[in-house]
């Protein structure tokens, strides 16, 4: 029987877009197409079957002989790149795609600091938790780190990141008191961004709409999806859940603090770290 696609390695998953954009553009042997890359017979099969991996400069000729976006396979090769052959479903990995996609993103995080704004410390203890083999915590905590470059960092118009976040996340110790330092420090610098808003959710609230759990909004030209998190994730693209979602985000800012009193909140709670 078959593999379910939830079941492929994200290696498997690029050696099959690679075998499309191959055939596409009119390459019915591979053979033929080797000889156009400069490649043998059977290292583009073993490329294509996601047995090998695919160095950054053969996946540039390849997208360039092909004539396919080059920016849309590299985000799946540096998911098999770090992922090591380790299952990723598909439509996580089709989450990431829309993050580096996107314009804006809006998150939520009741729990722990967002992706986003993570350090790597502070990943890196959160990897560990979830029972990661310690071959692939490194690949895991560099994932996240590049996930950040190609959103935030990104040329020459960055992500604009909407970030909201419950005051008991700045509370609850992840790592040691001077990984928590460093990372409210660094939420401190992020968000004196142009492209980045944080707002913190103070205690003195109570309970809010966000406590029905964590949630992400890509907005991209084309659309919209939404990551709701849990003990298994969901990807959500329907339009109607989506404008839920952001309804649910406006919400939670209404009771949020405003930027800069976020900010001096946190950096307060950053010198009780130490």
């Amino acid at each position: 029987m078959p593999p379910q696609e939830n079941d492929e390695t994200a290696a498997v998953r690029l050696g099959r877009k690679l075998r499309e954009a191959r055939l596409q553009a009119g390459y019915r042997s591979q053979e033929a197409f080797g000889t156009a890359i400069n490649l043998h017979r059977t290292t583009v099969n073993k490329l294509e079957r996601g047995v090998r991996a695919i160095d950054v400069s053969v996946l540039k000729k390849w997208c360039e002989i092909c004539g396919v976006d080059y920016e849309l396979y590299e985000s799946s090769a540096r998911l098999a790149w770090s992922a090591e052959s380790v299952p990723i479903p598909a439509w996580f990995e089709d989450f990431l795609k829309a993050q580096i996609l996107s314009h804006t993103i809006w998150t939520w995080q009741p729990l722990i600091v967002p992706g986003h704004l993570q350090t790597a410390d502070y990943a890196r203890v959160l990897v560990e938790v979830t029972g990661t083999p310690d071959g692939l915590i490194d690949d895991r905590v560099a994932a996240r780190m590049d996930l950040q470059q190609q959103t935030l960092e990104r040329h020459p118009v960055p992500v604009s990141l909407l970030a909201v976040i419950d005051e008991s996340v700045l509370h609850r110790k992840v790592g040691t008191p001077e990984t928590m330092h460093a990372q409210l420090m660094h939420i401190v610098e992020l968000g004196r961004r142009r492209n980045i808003g944080i707002q913190v959710v103070p205690a003195s609230h109570g309970v809010n709409a966000g406590h029905v759990g964590a949630f992400t909004i890509a907005q991209m030209n084309d659309g919209d999806v939404m990551l709701q998190g849990g003990v298994e994730d969901v990807m959500i693209d329907k339009r109607p859940s989506v404008r839920e979602g952001l309804a649910l985000f406006d919400r939670i800012r209404l009771v949020a603090l405003s930027g800069p009193e976020s900010l001096k909140l946190i950096e307060k709670v950053a010198e009780e770290w130490t």
